[in-house]
């Protein structure tokens, strides 16, 4: 369990720490993966972590250079950029990569890469369900960008963790788009996962805040309907407080 929430916490941290990544293309990717910039290459790795990205290309890549990479990983800045690719390889959510995670933790490696690939681990475990629901192209509007298409995937899913997350992706990108915003507003008005219980309050909550800090009119009576009559306490008091802040 410690490890589990470890490796949760490293992604949650992921989600706060590429708030400016930008989502690129499949070529995009694989350009700057052939690329000798390593640190271009860690920003492309952060980027994935809610990027809807899925062609195994990508990911392929991706493994190549991380074999490239450990027989090199014996300092801090070679550690380093093993555990990104470690990292990034887990975003794939494909479990043809436990036998290279695993064979990291087996292998001669240093202690760190080993920690790493067993946090990555539980990652890739994550982003089994996660990626699928990213990359569902079913839901994309081709008016919006990819990454507008990706984070209401997100918003729209059943799995709270990934709607809390994108939803405080939202206020601190300062993201005000029409989908995203019609998003909330649907997923508001029909609280279907809301429970007793604190990361499905705090989802609400956070999805509220990202909707209220529009101060558009036309979305104040959902904000208002879940101040009067939500079943939770907690969230009538969220929504009240973004009332008399944002409207």
């Amino acid at each position: 369990m410690k490890t589990l929430a470890l490796a949760l916490c490293l992604t949650l941290s992921l989600f706060s720490l590429t708030l400016s990544a930008k989502t690129l293309t499949e070529a995009q990717y694989i350009e700057v993966f052939q690329g000798e910039d390593i640190q271009q290459q860690k920003d492309a790795l952060a980027s994935l972590v809610m990027a809807g990205m899925s062609e195994p290309k990508v990911y392929n890549k991706i493994e190549e250079n991380l074999q490239k990479s450990l027989p090199l990983a014996v300092d801090r800045h070679s550690i380093d950029y093993s555990a990104w690719l470690l990292k990034g390889l887990a975003y794939s959510g494909d479990e043809k990569y436990i036998a290279t995670f695993n064979a990291v933790i087996a292998g001669d490696y240093h202690s760190k890469l080993q920690k790493y690939a067993r946090k990555s681990l539980k990652i890739l475990d994550q982003y089994k369900v996660w990626a699928p629901i990213l990359s569902n192209k079913s839901l994309y509007d081709d008016k919006f960008s990819q990454a507008s298409n990706v984070l209401a995937n997100a918003l729209r899913s059943d799995v709270l963790e990934l709607k809390l997350n994108a939803a405080k992706r939202v206020i601190n990108q300062n993201i005000d788009s029409e989908q995203i915003n019609e998003v909330l507003n649907e997923e508001l008005k029909d609280t279907r996962l809301l429970k007793h219980e604190k990361q499905s309050i705090q989802a609400y909550a956070y999805m509220a805040k990202a909707l209220a800090i529009t101060g558009d009119e036309k979305y104040k009576p959902t904000i208002e309907q879940l101040a009067q009559d939500s079943s939770e306490k907690k969230l009538r008091k969220y929504a009240s407080k973004y009332l008399k802040k944002y409207y």
